[in-house]
């Protein structure tokens, strides 16, 4: 991996998304976390002005939804950010928010861990692998064999957490246990993430698509 920026460094920026400073980490960018804010207008304005001015990127975690107090969309307006699109058709990490300020993008993500997790993969992770100068941009992905049904119901494409298995055939996929937004167990035991058409059912047997989050090559040996 190229080396990055020194300011891209040091100037990665976060309001209180713990379970996303190892992958900022991970990705190049050690963060510059911003902490927690309250569900007040005015200081969550402040907070992001402060690291709109201070970031590169600016990485925001809950506060996007359609909630009374989901305020960080309306507060990054008035910190000067255009924001470019809100929702994207997926499971989990519907409520996505991206803008940018000066050049500088801006990433409002969702609150719930496996959600915010799930959207730093496919969202935050490749521009910062890009703008810190890397080589490798997308993490890798591999076909596997569902070695159980894996099911996406309704309109949403899905990124369902997965653990991988090699044997003389390749790898297999089987679902970490319970696929809910909340349920940080399941991003936490997943080697990958299945891609899911919508309303696709995946039986056992057959190819599923996998986005590969860590390495596998001492269980390929």
């Amino acid at each position: 991996m190229a080396r990055q920026p020194r300011s891209l460094r040091r100037r990665a920026a976060r309001p209180a998304a713990a379970p996303l400073t190892p992958r900022s980490i991970d990705a190049g960018l050690p963060p510059l976390t911003l902490g927690v804010v309250p569900a007040e207008i005015d200081a969550i304005t402040q907070r992001l002005h402060w690291g709109l001015t201070a970031a590169d990127v600016l990485v925001t975690s809950a506060g996007v939804s359609v909630g009374e107090l989901d305020l960080v969309r309306d507060a990054l307006e008035r910190s000067g950010a255009e924001l470019h699109l809100w929702k994207v058709s997926m499971r989990p990490g519907k409520p996505i928010t991206f803008g940018t300020r000066a050049g500088r993008p801006v990433f409002g993500l969702p609150g719930n861990p496996v959600s915010a997790m799930v959207t730093f993969e496919l969202f935050v992770r490749p521009t910062l692998r890009r703008m810190a100068g890397a080589h490798a941009i997308d993490r890798p992905r591999l076909r596997a064999r569902a070695l159980e049904t894996i099911e996406n119901p309704g309109s949403r494409r899905g990124y369902l957490r997965v653990t991988l298995t090699s044997d003389l055939d390749g790898y297999g996929a089987r679902l970490t246990g319970d696929q809910g937004s909340a349920i940080l167990r399941s991003m936490v035991l997943a080697d990958g993430l299945a891609v899911v058409a919508p309303d696709t059912t995946i039986a056992a047997g057959q190819p599923v698509d996998v986005i590969v989050l860590r390495s596998l090559e001492a269980r390929s040996r």
